[in-house]
């Protein structure tokens, strides 16, 4: 229950108009895809990527790789293939240097959506990443 009062109380301060920071955020959404191993509530999911979208929007200075990562890997479960895009074009936009795990996460995927050409694509543009992942990348 922590978690979802947790979302609460960030919609209440972002509606304020109020500060919040990327780490909270990141953990936040970390923590409800945790929970969500046991009982998968879509429409909590669902609530908490609105507000990361909304955070991203509100405070896109705050973004970082690990926030975009955590965002990016919800996608992936969610095999969300146009939120996961959507993501990274705007991860792209606000010039966040995607790193190793981000290939990772992208190519599990385009893996599990079986689009190989997107695989490769992300493989032939992510050069320095890929030099930097190893097995635990890739899962």
């Amino acid at each position: 229950k922590g978690v979802d009062e947790a979302w609460d109380a960030l919609e209440k301060m972002q509606k304020q108009g109020e500060f919040t920071d990327r780490f909270t955020i990141s953990r936040m959404l970390m923590r409800t895809l945790s929970d969500g191993r046991r009982l998968w509530d879509p429409a909590k999911i669902h609530r908490s990527v609105a507000l990361v979208d909304r955070f991203l929007q509100q405070q896109p200075e705050e973004a970082d790789e690990v926030l975009f990562n955590a965002l990016l890997d919800t996608h992936c479960r969610m095999k969300d293939i146009g939120g996961l895009e959507s993501t990274f074009r705007l991860m792209r936009k606000l010039k966040i240097e995607p790193s190793h795990v981000t290939l990772g996460i992208l190519v599990k995927a385009y893996g599990q959506a079986c689009d190989i050409k997107s695989v490769l694509r992300l493989w032939d543009e992510m050069v320095e990443q890929r030099t930097q992942a190893n097995a635990v990348t890739y899962g």
